[in-house]
């Protein structure tokens, strides 16, 4: 047995005890139940059960066989989605790095995967991963960006955690229609959201008290016994080995037939040191180990009733300069600070900056201006406004322009400093266009059931949501 394994608290799942309903469906173990052994009455009243039961059932053909194989049931496929964020596309050309992640290299060869998957604009983190459980782009989903439009920081540096926020129909909402079951391990923007068993990803100030919140969040009951089984805190600064863990635990524990799990450290290492940094080399040694005791434990390449799908959501590009778009708009009078109000703003993604009306829209004369201005101001800045590129709507139906470049230049939406300045150290991030080769990531899908691994290898993000449905034999709901 994997050292990883036997060092875990639990074994593999719940122990087997009668359990007490409460809002988990049978989720908190009922303590005042005797087992058979300690009541034999309860041994002669459930065999008598039991007979009883066989005999109705067998004489009504339930426990008959098939007659031909059309009436054959069709075997119940469960899927995990596992995110691994911010994993760089390249280092899959990289023989140095794919010496370091053996068990993610193997399940390269074995599953339909391509490591030059497009992302979304913008290329930030909670809109790509709605985009996978939705299959559409950011402008249709809703979820615009990581965090809300809040230049006055009114919301106290919130980010686009609830699930109301969705737009549209997510995979979970198709799940819970064709009565399958559905757990969450953090993945974004689950707040709220109807999925059984669901950890959401939240915080507000990154301490303790979180977990309080988190506990609130969470179904109920549900996140004190992950702690419990797994052994350790469990919140948003929880190492990759926790959220692995815990999915482990609760896959296990409740079998659901679809689980989301999303894990943060390579993009947080990656955010911190910059990709192919020694700190990222050890973090990829790391996860891939992670991953490796993960699929052992599940015995995935054994089995026919289990499909992973490994996803994550974008590269990474450095940067040596930031352009500060909004000090712009301040200084010519655009931007309001003392009334907290604007007529338009840039939403900075770091890559990109989109232009967003406020209390109305810039005139057509304004646009040049800002234009012109801008492109001197910010070497490197590209500029693309919405006439004649429709594509805009796709990230938000509200944008006007966007700023966006190939160079080592950051859009801040800061309205301090200088509009451009040289950074004192390497600002590595993403957000930059999903066109650029840097923002490509890498995904695979296992599925015993797969018989042309190319037709299956997912181009976009966007893609995970029809793959998952294929697997979970999941089709649109009808209006009403």
């Amino acid at each position: 047995m994997a050292k990883w394994a036997t060092d875990w608290p639990f074994k593999s799942a719940i122990p087997l005890k009668i359990y007490q309903t409460n809002s988990l469906d049978q989720l908190v173990p009922n303590k005042n139940t005797k087992s058979k052994a300690e009541n034999p009455n309860l041994v002669k009243r459930s065999g008598f059960t039991f007979s009883l039961i066989l005999c109705l059932a067998t004489s009504v053909g339930i426990f008959s066989q098939p007659n031909s194989p059309k009436s054959k049931k069709k075997e119940n496929t469960k899927l995990i989605l596992l995110s691994i964020d911010g994993f760089l596309g390249s280092y899959f050309e990289s023989p140095e790095i794919l010496k370091l992640v053996p068990n993610l290299k193997e399940f390269s060869e074995r599953s339909a995967f391509s490591y030059r998957i497009k992302t979304v604009n913008p290329s930030v983190t909670y809109p790509a991963h709605t985009s996978m459980i939705t299959g559409v782009d950011p402008g249709i989903h809703g979820i615009y960006n990581n965090t809300p439009l809040d230049p006055f920081e009114k919301n106290d540096g919130g980010w686009t955690w609830y699930a109301e926020d969705i737009k549209v129909e997510t995979l979970w909402d198709l799940a819970r229609g064709a009565n399958k079951t559905v757990g969450n391990v953090f993945w974004p923007v689950t707040v709220g959201a109807e999925i059984k068993y669901n950890l959401p990803q939240y915080w507000r100030k990154k301490i303790p008290e979180d977990d309080k919140l988190l506990r609130a969040l969470s179904t109920k009951g549900l996140h004190r016994l992950a702690e419990s089984y797994v052994g350790s805190p469990l919140n948003d600064m929880s190492k990759d080995q926790v959220k692995f863990r815990t999915a482990l635990w609760m896959y296990e524990s409740f079998h659901p037939d679809l689980l989301l799990v999303y894990t943060t450290d390579l993009d947080t290492i990656h955010h911190g040191y910059g990709t192919h940094s020694e700190k990222a080399k050890e973090k990829l040694k790391e996860i891939d180990f992670e991953f490796g005791e993960f699929i052992k434990s599940l015995k995935l390449y054994e089995r026919r009733d289990l499909a992973l799908i490994l996803i994550s959501d974008h590269g990474f590009h450095s940067a040596k300069h930031s352009c500060a778009p909004n000090l712009y708009l301040l200084k010519k009078g655009y931007i309001h600070a003392d009334e907290q109000k604007f007529d338009f703003i840039f939403k900075s993604s770091g890559g990109t900056a989109l232009l967003l009306p406020g209390t109305r829209s810039p005139s057509i004369e304004e646009l040049a201006v800002i234009e012109r201005d801008l492109l001197s101001e910010c070497p490197g800045a590209i500029w693309t406004s919405l006439v004649g590129n429709s594509n805009l709507k796709l990230q938000h139906p509200d944008a006007i322009a966007l700023l966006s470049t190939r160079a080592p230049l950051y859009f801040s939406g800061s309205r301090k400093g200088e509009i451009f300045s040289e950074s004192k150290t390497s600002i590595h991030g993403h957000g930059y266009d999903a066109e650029m080769r840097e923002m490509e990531t890498i995904g695979g899908v296992y599925w015993k059931g797969i018989k042309d691994k190319e037709a299956w290898k997912l181009v976009t993000v966007k893609d995970v949501f029809n793959r998952a449905k294929e697997i979970l034999s999941l089709t649109k709901r009808k209006k009403n």
